[in-house]
C-alpha cells in the first residue's frame, strides 16, 4: 500500500508546529516587520504546503483505487 497518508500527515503536523511557534513568537515581536515576514514568507509556505498535502491525499486515494482494481 502507499505511504502517502503518512506523508501528508507529516506535512500537516509540520504546518501545525510552524504555526504554533509563529504564534508563540508574537508575544515579543509585534511590528510591521513581523507582519511583512508573515505575508512574504509564512503565508506562501502555508498555502503551498496545504496544496501539496491535498494533492498527496488525492494521489493516495487514486493509488489505493488502482491497487484495488488490480487485485
Amino acid at each position: 500500500m502507499t505511504h502517502l497518508s503518512c506523508d501528508y500527515a507529516l506535512v500537516e503536523k509540520a504546518l501545525s508546529d510552524m504555526r504554533a511557534a509563529w504564534d508563540a513568537s508574537g508575544a515579543g515581536w509585534r511590528d510591521q516587520a513581523r507582519h511583512d515576514f508573515a505575508h512574504d514568507h509564512l503565508e506562501p509556505i502555508e498555502l503551498h504546503a496545504r496544496q501539496a498535502a491535498e494533492a498527496m491525499r488525492r494521489l493516495d486515494s487514486l493509488l489505493r483505487d488502482a491497487v484495488r482494481q488490480c487485485l
